[in-house]
């Protein structure tokens, strides 16, 4: 595959590596990422805690069986409301969401021993998935709770799951919101990122302190508010205001001329005309750049031995135009992935595939290409 010769100049590397190679990396980084979610999501542990012995529906293990109903089943606290693990009352939410309330208290408890792992799964349980739970008989029975075996070990006082050594255990709260979810149906659903988008409906409470003011953003944080049981802070001072959204979009405080400024205008929309100055200031991208160039790993130095400069500083300007731009995400990605690869490559879609180059690398002459080609496919999956 012919490569389009980069502007900037760059150094080879110290081996033959072309940019197939690199694009092959950028797309394992990307397999790492979704890995990375999915071994978060499982709950799987690498720390010599205690773990709960796996349950299994036909034989009687460790752990005792999912098998006849025992007699030792705690109470639990009504439907609507339960007690969350520092013993506050808390309401139920209308309808419960596997995503949202379930696959979290999985993944800290069930997915250990009932996950994907089929290293760690000494069972014939798995409860990752809807296909797996309810095929193994009457471990789930959606729309049922009463008659799944699940949740009764979850409920059984004597014997319970997970184990009382366990190092996650369920409260009240959690146990009614596994009820809840599986007389509603229990619904599973796929990992978030594989989940299409939906516009939620706009959620309703019954007081706000200032309707008014409120937006359809505000709407969904003073739901989630009210039904903890909480209500907004006081409004802050507009100078409190002012030094607030100048350090988060900008980074840096308001000058004395901006805050008089700021103080001295009474229109109702003197905030937004704030958030737009700031919105079109330069320092804007530069804010926003950081984090971006903090989860690639960006360096302006090579990284081993002398740790001599990188001359990529091009690929942070790229970085920061496109943030000031209000580039389209799927064009920021495409083009740091594979920019020499579109049709008439432009120099800045050239530059924007610094992103590949930004692993650590050398320059010493008496490198063996062999051994830093591992090193640099090792340092791009870290």
């Amino acid at each position: 595959m012919h490569r389009t010769p980069n502007p900037i100049g760059w150094p080879v590397q110290t081996s033959d590596i072309n940019f197939v190679h690199y694009s092959a990396m950028a797309v394992s980084i990307a397999i790492f990422v979704a890995a990375l979610c999915w071994w978060q999501q499982a709950g799987i542990s690498d720390s010599p805690q205690v773990r709960p012995q796996p349950v299994a529906l036909t034989s009687v293990s460790t752990c005792s069986s999912l098998g006849e109903p025992t007699s030792s089943v705690e109470p639990i606290a009504t439907i609507e409301t339960a007690k969350t693990a520092n013993g506050n009352e808390k309401k139920l939410p209308e309808t419960i969401s596997f995503n949202a309330h379930i696959r979290p208290i999985m993944s800290d408890t069930c997915f250990t021993c009932h996950g994907p792992d089929a290293d760690e799964n000494e069972s014939s349980l798995r409860l990752d998935s809807f296909e797996t739970a309810v095929e193994e008989g009457e471990a789930i029975v959606p729309g049922d709770a009463a008659a799944s075996l699940v949740y009764e070990k979850l409920m059984d006082a004597d014997d319970p799951m997970p184990p009382k050594k366990f190092r996650h255990q369920l409260s009240d709260f959690d146990k009614a919101l596994f009820k809840k979810w599986i007389d509603q149906g229990a619904k599973y659903e796929s990992h978030w990122a594989w989940s299409p988008l939906h516009r939620p409906e706009t959620p309703k409470f019954t007081h706000a302190n200032d309707t008014k003011q409120l937006g359809l953003i505000d709407a969904f944080i003073f739901a989630k508010l009210e039904s903890e049981g909480l209500t907004f802070s006081p409004r802050a001072d507009k100078a409190t205001l002012l030094r607030r959204v100048s350090l988060d979009l900008i980074g840096l405080p308001p000058t004395p001329a901006e805050l008089e400024s700021f103080l001295n205008d009474d229109s109702l929309d003197a905030y937004e005309k704030v958030v737009e100055r700031l919105l079109a200031s330069p320092h804007y991208g530069e804010r926003m750049a950081s984090q971006w160039l903090d989860i690639v790993r960006f360096s302006d130095t090579v990284g081993f031995h002398g740790d001599q400069n990188q001359r990529v500083f091009p690929y942070r300007d790229y970085v920061i135009d496109s943030l000031n731009a209000n580039k389209p995400f799927d064009q920021f990605t495409r083009e740091q992935l594979a920019g020499d690869l579109l049709e008439n490559p432009t120099d800045e879609q050239l530059i924007a595939t610094g992103l590949i180059r930004l692993n650590m690398m050398t320059r010493e002459g008496g490198a063996q290409p062999e051994e830093y080609l591992a090193k640099y496919s090792a340092d791009r999956v870290r």
